[in-house]
């Protein structure tokens, strides 16, 4: 049952935090760690059981066959699964040179592609508040790619994956080196940047859940208030230039005033949906009323609707970002003593946020049942 559940299920609740198809192998990666280590509880999958064998393979190392089983440990089932018959046939078409060819240059295609990304992030400046709000999916993207990356060629490059006085191994790993086209010190650098921009992130996203409601509140107040002046302005109390008395236009903004006012932020995907219905509202009544002609009124409009583009900007930045960077983020694979050094870096930056944010993960990881039970212990 214990196999059953490991061939078929995403038990960690991984998959989320890796959407795309190709990370698919990466999101699975603690899962098939410990598919690996029962297997060996029976043998008799590992020797005679093909079909069984050809899933977990295509399922969990259709793109690597380097892997860390805890804490630095690492495994190449190449030697490992050498002595068992069905695991070392299903693990053939994933060593094929092609596909290894394959695997080597697109990482190398990768890494080349996001490591000019971070830089152009961690620009002075780059990172704002409002572009963070506005392009979260592109940054999670980049995110995830850095460490897919860096992942799969600190494993797969690694001395210890490798055994010199065997020819395949060797084969593999010279072809690894070549089409990955493979430097130590742009590695670490790409370890480096990625590191400093994922903790520039995450002190981002911190900072803007803090304030997340006060933030919201204050954005709708604003809109409440520019609404409720402009009412008063066609109400003929407020005089500004060439407006004319219009009861009509006075009775739709203070209902909008109001609309506005009502937004709950405990329920965000209402408040989230209503604040776009207003948006288009204030669009539409500029256009038939033909409010363009004046530039205040038009002004006014405008910074109300900016107001309501910060409210759907602020709702939106929820917890679980900061969750999928903590799994994404995980670092605990490199398994040779040389590499140490490259973690000592990340580790100053993000060792002492780890135990503040293992709470964080554990929740998002529990049931759904036991999330809010959870949250309330940490």
């Amino acid at each position: 049952m214990v196999i059953g559940r490991l061939r078929s299920d995403d038990i960690y609740n991984q998959v989320s935090a890796y959407p795309l198809p190709e990370h698919r192998s990466t999101a699975l990666a603690n899962q098939a760690a410990m598919l690996y280590v029962i297997l060996y509880f029976e043998p008799s999958i590992l020797h005679t059981h093909q079909a069984k064998m050809r899933e977990i393979v295509d399922k969990y190392f259709p793109d690597n066959w380097v892997i860390s089983i805890y804490m630095g440990i690492t495994v190449n089932l190449v030697d490992a699964w050498e002595p068992y018959k069905a695991a070392k046939t299903a693990l053939n078409n994933t060593l094929d040179l092609s596909n290894v060819r394959e695997q080597a240059s697109r990482y190398a295609t990768v890494s080349e592609r996001v490591h000019a990304q971070v830089q152009q992030f961690l620009k002075e400046g780059y990172l704002r508040e409002e572009m963070v709000l506005d392009n979260i999916p592109k940054l999670l993207n980049c995110l995830r790619d850095c460490n897919v990356a860096i992942r799969w060629l600190m494993l797969h490059t690694a001395d210890s994956a490798c055994d010199p006085n065997n020819k395949r191994f060797r084969q593999i790993k010279d072809q690894i080196l070549t089409d990955s086209r493979y430097n130590p010190r742009i590695l670490f650098q790409l370890l480096l940047d990625t590191a400093q921009f994922e903790f520039i992130l995450k002190e981002m996203f911190k900072q803007m859940l803090s304030e997340k409601q006060t933030k919201w509140e204050h954005y709708k107040k604003e809109g409440s208030e520019r609404m409720t002046e402009l009412a008063d302005v066609f109400s003929g109390v407020k005089p500004l230039t060439r407006v004319e008395k219009n009861e009509n236009l006075q009775a739709w903004f203070r209902e909008i005033s109001k609309q506005i006012l009502s937004l709950n932020y405990d329920d965000s995907t209402a408040a989230g949906r209503k604040t776009v219905q207003l948006i288009q509202a204030l669009e539409e009544v500029q256009e038939f009323h033909q409010l363009e002609s004046n530039l205040q009124v038009c002004q006014f409009l405008a910074d109300t609707r900016k107001f309501l583009h910060q409210m759907i900007r602020t709702i939106n930045i929820k917890e679980e970002v900061l969750i999928t960077m903590q799994i994404v983020g995980d670092l605990s694979f490199p398994g040779s003593a040389q590499r140490v050094a490259v973690l000592f870096w990340r580790v100053g930056i993000l060792c002492e946020k780890s135990f503040a944010d293992h709470p964080r993960k554990h929740v998002y990881i529990s049931s759904k049942d036991h999330k809010a039970s959870d949250s309330r212990h940490y």
